[in-house]
């Protein structure tokens, strides 16, 4: 049963802009449960430019990407930045979306009141990411986050879609990933704005090294910008420092070349089209009473008198979107 919230929408504003975790806490609630009902809340939230550094960490499963999230937030509230912290759970969507291990790498930083952690479970959403995370940065925002990280559940080719949330992608490795090495020339290589090779302590890790350093010399990189490599030991903080300073130089980088406001641009589109798509899906869903009117098409595509198109196209026009002469235009072309 999705969560109500019982503060008006001005008092929940208001806690919210003013940082107030517990407010932020109930809100995010909201949103992992029904999405549409905290809509009256966060359309409130509307600014005229981003005002917080996005990071996404991603990376194989047992990397270390926890672990280098505490550093690297120990390294913000040392310079008394504002921080917020989304970590994807890959757990039962049943689970909560509690922190488990992620809550005690960050003992130390925990009750820190700069910090605010919030955990999310994928709930079947796919691309490495939760599909409440992009309302997540905005309720982070409001609250006057100055930088927001957010650490997905892992990544492969078909687990790119944090591209679409943040500015600055750490994509972290360890030594002895020479197949998943392999892999990554098939896409996911050109995400990495910055490579963390995490447990440098381990042996092979020169090694990883240099094929990190062919890979990158073979893809195309626009604006000028080479992503770094960073040897880093999360356990022991050996590297954070250098991990730090190359995140600063990138979104420099971004600044010097217009990329905010364009990968911002692309964002809402991309948010745009996301929210037109989950609205139509709504209404045909409660217009034609969809189990009943699945069910009957499915038993027509069995029965060999319809196909799946022109039972598409069918529930379509019987809700509207498609003009009568439309679908018999496409069903004569399905037909043919």
């Amino acid at each position: 049963m999705a969560k109500e919230l019982k503060r008006s929408v001005e008092d929940m504003v208001a806690g919210v802009k003013q940082g107030r975790k517990r407010y932020a806490a109930e809100l995010m609630s909201v949103i992992e449960t029904d999405g549409r009902k905290a809509e009256k809340y966060l359309s409130q939230f509307t600014t005229p430019l981003k005002k917080a550094h996005i990071i996404g960490v991603t990376g194989w499963p047992g990397v270390g990407k926890s672990s280098l999230v505490y550093r690297m937030a120990r390294s913000l509230l040392a310079k008394d930045k504002q921080v917020g912290i989304i970590a994807i759970d890959p757990s039962s969507p049943f689970s909560g979306g509690s922190l488990l291990g992620d809550r005690e790498r960050m003992k130390g930083i925990d009750g820190d009141e700069r910090l605010f952690i919030r955990s999310v479970a994928t709930r079947g959403h796919v691309g490495g990411i939760a599909g409440s995370s992009r309302d997540f940065i905005r309720v982070m925002e409001a609250m006057g986050k100055e930088i927001v990280i957010l650490e997905t559940v892992g990544v492969g080719q078909d687990q790119v879609a944090v591209t679409q949330l943040v500015d600055t992608i750490i994509l972290v490795l360890i030594p002895g990933m020479g197949d998943y090495l392999q892999s990554l020339k098939a896409g996911v290589l050109e995400i990495g704005d910055i490579f963390a090779v995490n447990k440098s302590d381990r042996m092979g890790v020169n090694q990883a090294v240099a094929d990190l350093k062919n890979m990158v010399g073979l893809s195309q990189h626009q604006n000028e910008w080479i992503p770094p490599i960073v040897k880093t030991i999360a356990i022991n903080g050996n590297g954070t420092k250098e991990l730090m300073g190359h995140i600063d130089r990138h979104r420099q980088h971004l600044k010097k070349h217009g990329l905010i406001i364009s990968k911002m641009r692309s964002a809402a589109k991309a948010e745009i089209i996301e929210v037109i798509m989950s609205r139509c899906i709504d209404y045909v869903a409660k217009a034609i009473e969809l189990n009943g009117t699945l069910d009957k098409y499915a038993r027509q595509i069995l029965e060999g008198s319809s196909n799946p198109y022109r039972a598409a196209d069918e529930i379509l026009m019987n809700c509207g979107f498609i003009e009568p002469k439309q679908s018999l235009s496409r069903r004569r072309k399905v037909d043919e």
